[in-house]
């Protein structure tokens, strides 16, 4: 009997072994990781979006104006908002989940001109026998601003969260500014105008981005604005009896931009 049974378990051996490994052969093998995305590349694109609350404050001063020290309301300040659109580019480097790019932009923003108007001044030094008592001034808004930052951000696969900062700049269209000075009859008796200027400051802010495609990156972000120290001089132009007089305007202004944006990464 003990010979009977080992000769089954032995012819039971022998026919299951080819089963065993054609059922081995058969099997699928495992599918290849699903391949991650990278960021690293060079990338362009185009934005849209708003910019708020610019606080734009003037505050002349300098030669003229000091004749006018106790005059109120040389100085004033707006907010507004606007349209901003315009196109970026840049380069990101990834390591693991850490992506480092730099990236800069240039916009046109839709803010509008600064007008102000200041009564009861004293007569000027150099039009004795006419008491002016109207100044108006008029400076041009911002029309263009552009930053260039560093981006700092986690890859989740496809979706990018990101810190930026770096400088900002912006630049005038037409006058940077002008003023006339009326008498108390209304003669305007001195025209002022100045010279097209720019301002460099700082932005800051973040954003996510996600790759819709493997080339189509489409994002959502927002930035602070900070440009200071527009600084204008204006000078008369008109009246031969005001030659050397002159005053400074100095703008600073501050905005929030939300936008979104497309980009295209080669």
């Amino acid at each position: 009997m003990k010979k009977l049974a080992t000769c089954v378990i032995a012819v039971a051996g022998l026919i299951g072994t080819p089963v065993l490994a054609a059922d081995i052969s058969t099997r699928a093998p495992p599918p290849p990781p699903a391949p991650v995305f990278s960021w690293e590349g060079l990338y362009i694109g185009v934005n849209a979006g708003g910019a708020f609350d610019n606080k734009v404050t003037e505050e002349p001063t300098g030669l003229f104006f000091s004749e006018f020290a106790g005059a109120p309301l040389l100085s004033t300040s707006s907010n507004q908002s606007g349209f901003t659109g315009g196109g970026l580019f840049g380069y990101n480097w990834q390591f693991t989940n850490v992506v480092i790019g730099i990236e800069g932009d240039f916009n046109y923003v839709d803010f509008r001109d600064i007008n102000f108007t200041v009564t009861g001044l004293p007569p000027t030094p150099f039009q004795s026998g006419h008491a002016p008592n109207v100044f108006n001034y008029f400076h041009s808004g911002d029309r263009f601003f552009g930053t260039f930052r560093i981006r700092l951000g986690y890859a989740a696969d496809r979706a990018l969260f990101y810190a930026t900062g770096g400088l900002a700049f912006s630049g005038k269209s037409t006058n940077a500014g002008s003023a006339t000075f009326t008498n108390a009859e209304g003669a305007q008796f001195a025209t002022f105008q100045g010279r097209n200027d720019s301002g460099i400051g700082f932005a800051v802010g973040g954003g996510v981005e996600y790759a819709w495609t493997n080339n189509w990156i489409i994002r959502g972000e927002y930035l602070f604005v900070d440009i200071d120290h527009h600084n204008v001089t204006l000078t008369d132009s008109v009246t031969p009896s005001a030659a050397g007089f002159s005053f400074n305007s100095t703008v600073g202004e501050q905005f929030s931009v939300v936008r979104a944006a497309v980009s295209y990464k080669f």
